[in-house]
C-alpha cells in the first residue's frame, strides 16, 4: 500500500500559456535538463564568438603591421639599390682614375726616355678584367651585390696601394731623370752661325796643316748673349791662356761645358745657373780671329762632339 502511494518524480516541465481571451491553452512541456544545456550553449557560443572576434583583430593588425614592414622595406629595398647603383659607379670611376694615372705615369717615363713597365700594365689589366667580370655576373640579391662591391673594394684598394707604390718608385727614377735631362747640355748656347765644327780643321791662324778642334765656333756681333746649355754650377769665370774670358760649368754625370773669347763674364765661381741662363757676352777675348763662341763639351775630362746633344 505504501508503495502505491508513492509519488513519481517528473523530469519535465511544463510551461502554460493562458491567453485572456477564451482561446485555447497553449502548453508547453520540456526536460527540465534543456535549459541548461540552452545556457550552457549560449555562453559556450558567446566564448567562441569573442575568441573569434580576438583572432580576426589579431590577423587584421598583423596583416596592418605586415603591410607597414613591407612598404617599409620596399623604400629601403629602394634606397639600397639606389646605394649599390652610386658604389658601383663609384667603383668604375676609382677603376678609370686608376688607368689614368697607369697612362699619365707612362707618358710621364715616356717623355723623359723612361721605358714604361710593362708587366705592371699587364698585372692592371689582369685584375681590371677580374672586377669587369664580377661586376657583370652580379646577382640581383642585394646582399650578393653588396658582398661583390666589397670584394671590388678590397681589390681597388689593393691595385691602389700597388699603384701607389709604383708611382712612388717611378717618381724617384723620374726626378733623377729630370734632374739629368735639365742638367744634360741639350741646346745651343746662341742661335748664330756656325764657323767651326768639332773634328779636325785647317789652323785659322796660318791656313796651312790640320789641327783638332774640340768645339763648335758660333760667329756674331760682339755683346751677343750666351745661354748655359744646361743646369749647373760654374766651376770657372776668369781668364785662360788661349780662351780669353772663359765661363766653364759643372753639369753633375761627370759633363762640363766650355764657353770661350767672352767679352763679358756674367756669372762668378760658385753659381748656379739654369739652362738657357744667359752666362756671358760674345766677344774676342785670347786667340780669336774675330768676334765669337768657342763652345766645348767634355765628358770626364775628354771632349765630345757638341752637336750630338743639342735637340
Amino acid at each position: 500500500m505504501k508503495k502505491a502511494f508513492t509519488k513519481r518524480k517528473s523530469n519535465h516541465a511544463t510551461f502554460m500559456y493562458i491567453p485572456e481571451s477564451q482561446s485555447k491553452v497553449v502548453s508547453v512541456r520540456m526536460p527540465l535538463w534543456l535549459p541548461k544545456a540552452m545556457a550552457f550553449g549560449l555562453v559556450a557560443l558567446l566564448i567562441l564568438t569573442s575568441a573569434l572576434l580576438y583572432m580576426i583583430n589579431s590577423v587584421n593588425d598583423k596583416y596592418i603591421k605586415s603591410k607597414q614592414e613591407i612598404s617599409s622595406l620596399a623604400v629601403v629595398n629602394t634606397a639600397q639599390k639606389e646605394e649599390i647603383k652610386n658604389l658601383q659607379n663609384d667603383a668604375v670611376q676609382i677603376q678609370l682614375q686608376l688607368e689614368e694615372n697607369i697612362r699619365a705615369l707612362d707618358e710621364i717615363k715616356e717623355i723623359v726616355g723612361i721605358k714604361k713597365s710593362s708587366e705592371a700594365a699587364e698585372e692592371n689589366k689582369a685584375k681590371q678584367s677580374v672586377t669587369t667580370d664580377k661586376s657583370k655576373n652580379s646577382s640581383d640579391s642585394s646582399l650578393q651585390q653588396m658582398d661583390q662591391i666589397k670584394t671590388s673594394y678590397k681589390e681597388l684598394s689593393t691595385q691602389l696601394l700597388s699603384q701607389r707604390q709604383l708611382i712612388d718608385s717611378s717618381m724617384v727614377t723620374v726626378k733623377k731623370q729630370v734632374a739629368y735631362l735639365n742638367a744634360k747640355p741639350s741646346i745651343k748656347p746662341v742661335s748664330t752661325r756656325v764657323t767651326a765644327t768639332y773634328g779636325n780643321r785647317k789652323n785659322p791662324f796660318t791656313n796651312r796643316g790640320t789641327e783638332f778642334h774640340k768645339g763648335i765656333d758660333f760667329a756674331g756681333t760682339t755683346g751677343t748673349p750666351i745661354k748655359a746649355t744646361g743646369d749647373g754650377v760654374v766651376i770657372f769665370s776668369g781668364w785662360q791662356s788661349g780662351y780669353g774670358k772663359v765661363v766653364i760649368i759643372s753639369h753633375g754625370y761627370g759633363i762640363t761645358t766650355l764657353y770661350g773669347h767672352n767679352s763679358k763674364l756674367l756669372v762668378e765661381k760658385g753659381d748656379k745657373v739654369k739652362k738657357a741662363q744667359v752666362i756671358s757676352k760674345m766677344g774676342s777675348t785670347g786667340r780669336s780671329t774675330g768676334s765669337h763662341l768657342h763652345y766645348e763639351i767634355r765628358v770626364n775630362g775628354r771632349s765630345v762632339n757638341p752637336s750630338s746633344y743639342f735637340k
